[in-house]
């Protein structure tokens, strides 16, 4: 160190000591905790202050929602995590900052959004959620449950009227369907099934989320193939008492439908009623029994639907052409040597001959085929104007156990061993020659209430598959009516199908729909129509049916129900 820099370091004077007082110190920390506790309580105020958390409620336009759609997004067509617009009804998928929801909120300045999974309703592009009670009539259309309740009220007096947002009045379950392009043969099967009431019960049960569950009733369809699910979630909708529309867009069901069937049913292609309801009621049966190996398990449609016939058959034995024409036995009038067989009476109808083998076998059906009686060829000038008339309880001949039919080489004999709770009646229509397609418009006769079945049921001894079922009352009323038109002297040229079903309620009233129109006909005129497919009810069917379908087992999972039936 230089001697100029020691000069400098004592020649400065000496620093002063600050002394502490007790006093200062504590006045101090007075302001310091002053400021503290101000900015506390600023804090505090700010967020006791409500934020706008509604803000663009006021922008859901409910009238353009549409839950009926399949739930992809509107532009990437993805399935997974789609929001719909509540402004627009459009569907978008995700949230975040690259999604197509977020540039649809900037770009559209709409900012309202609902994830159709889970029906949590969020702000974007600020992306935060938002709980208000107003969203629950909203939230009510992806999750439709039912109490135990309300399905007791469908089929009584007390069902109330219910109103759509544009004041429509309409009666739950009595809605129309959309025509999708020729879909209307399969919309009125749907709708004469929705009108079962143990099948309607089962699939409005069944299928409901954890979250929004009744009770522990309604989850045997969760697991279950998404035809099964499609197929409840339609009878939902068209059973909803709070709908937004008083209408029913079937399009998830049928994009199924199409894709389970290889494309045999499909919008677009006209569809016979009977080949999709034979379909649709095997399909559902496997899948809900999880595949081919378990169809004898039981099922709520086999419960409802399955019944037994016993049939007996024998070849038809005929003249070969190589017997001595010589023999003194041989009957020169029997051309076919039918007579000489035992296989025809004196009056030329056919018969069994008991010498010869008779084939026995116990079939189960879930539904009848009718036949009809040929039209007449030779008409007159005043007979082509009238229509043959033939009353129920004639073609129902066919399975008393008496009455012989001859077809493809073979004496057939049916009788009816067991009748399910839901007979299903087709009468066949249309029929194929080696030429050209035939129409037969023969009408039907038929009452509304009290057909009584027991005339065709065998009262022989039950099998030991059949040893345990209880025997019930053969007395049965008309539940749905499915009808056909078409242009007179044409087969299916302008084919349009009706689906006639009635409220439980008295008195009760019938309702026609076709396509979107729901219209009421008086239930005297129903045979008038063409009949095709009917559905009768067992008097006393829809307890015992449900007492069956509680001991059901649950649907069994989804993988297995496909392994099992790919």
């Amino acid at each position: 160190m230089t001697l100029s820099a020691r000069a400098s370091r004592h020649d400065a004077p000496p620093s002063k000591r600050v002394r502490v007082v007790q006093g200062d110190a504590s006045d101090d920390d007075d302001i310091q905790g002053a400021e503290y506790w101000a900015r506390q309580a600023a804090a505090a105020a700010a967020k006791a202050v409500p934020q706008r958390r509604d803000l663009y409620l006021d922008t859901i336009q409910r009238n353009v929602l549409d839950f009926d759609f399949e739930k992809v997004c509107s532009v990437s067509m993805s399935n997974v995590h789609v929001y719909a617009c509540l402004v627009c009804g459009k569907y978008f998928q995700g949230r975040g900052k690259t999604t197509h929801a977020y540039f649809h909120a900037i770009d559209e300045s709409h900012h309202v959004f609902m994830n159709l999974d889970t029906t949590k309703v969020y702000i974007l592009p600020d992306n935060y959620e938002v709980t208000d009670p107003s969203f629950s009539d909203i939230q009510y259309q992806l999750r439709l449950t039912y109490s135990e309740a309300q399905l007791r009220t469908f089929d009584t007096a007390e069902a109330p009227v219910s109103r759509d947002l544009r004041a429509h009045t309409y009666l739950p379950g009595f809605v129309g369907i959309n025509n999708l392009g020729h879909s209307e043969g399969l919309s009125v099967v749907l709708h004469a099934l929705a009108h079962v009431t143990p099948l309607r019960n089962y699939f409005l049960r069944g299928g409901t989320p954890a979250t929004h569950r009744v009770d522990a009733t309604e989850e045997p369809l969760l697991q279950s193939t998404s035809l099964v699910q499609r197929f409840g979630l339609l009878l939902r909708r068209l059973w909803n008492p709070r709908a937004f529309k008083s209408q029913v867009s079937p399009q998830e069901f049928l994009q199924e439908v199409a894709q389970v069937s290889h494309g045999s049913f499909q919008p677009g292609t006209p569809a016979d009623p009977v080949e999709f309801l034979g379909w649709l009621l095997n399909r559902l049966h496997m899948d809900l029994v999880g595949g081919t190996s378990h169809r004898k398990q039981p099922s709520v449609i086999t419960t409802c639907f399955q019944g037994a016939l016993r049939l007996e058959s024998q070849n038809v034995i005929v003249r070969t052409g190589l017997e001595d024409e010589s023999a003194s036995s041989l009957d020169r009038l029997d051309h076919d040597g039918r007579r000489d067989s035992g296989q025809q009476d004196e009056h030329g109808h056919a018969k069994f001959n008991i010498e010869k083998a008779i084939q026995v076998s116990q079939t189960p059906f879930l539904m009848l085929t009718i036949d009809l009686p040929p039209l007449p060829v030779f008409q007159d000038v005043v007979a082509e104007n009238i229509i043959p008339q033939v009353p129920l309880v004639h073609v129902l001949a066919k399975y008393d156990g008496i009455t012989i039919q001859e077809a493809q080489g073979r004496i057939r004999r049916h009788h009816l061993t067991r009748l399910p709770p839901y007979l299903i009646l087709h009468f066949r229509r249309f029929t194929k020659n080696r030429f050209v397609d035939e129409r037969n418009t023969t009408i039907v006769n038929f009452p509304t209430v009290g057909l009584d079945m027991s005339p065709y049921v065998a009262s022989a001894t039950k099998s030991d598959e059949d040893a345990d079922h209880v025997p019930l009352q053969h007395t049965y009323n008309l539940l749905a009516n499915i009808t056909h038109e078409a242009a007179a002297g044409t087969v299916r040229e302008g084919s349009t199908w009706n689906a006639q079903v009635h409220t439980r309620t008295e008195p009760e009233a019938w309702y026609q729909m076709h396509d979107l129109l729901v219209e009421q006909v008086n239930k005297q005129m129903l045979f008038l129509g063409e009949s095709y497919v009917q559905i009768w009810e067992r008097i006393g069917a829809i307890d015992a049916v449900e007492a069956q379908v509680a001991s059901l087992p649950p649907a069994r999972p989804r993988s297995a129900s496909k392994k099992k039936s790919s």
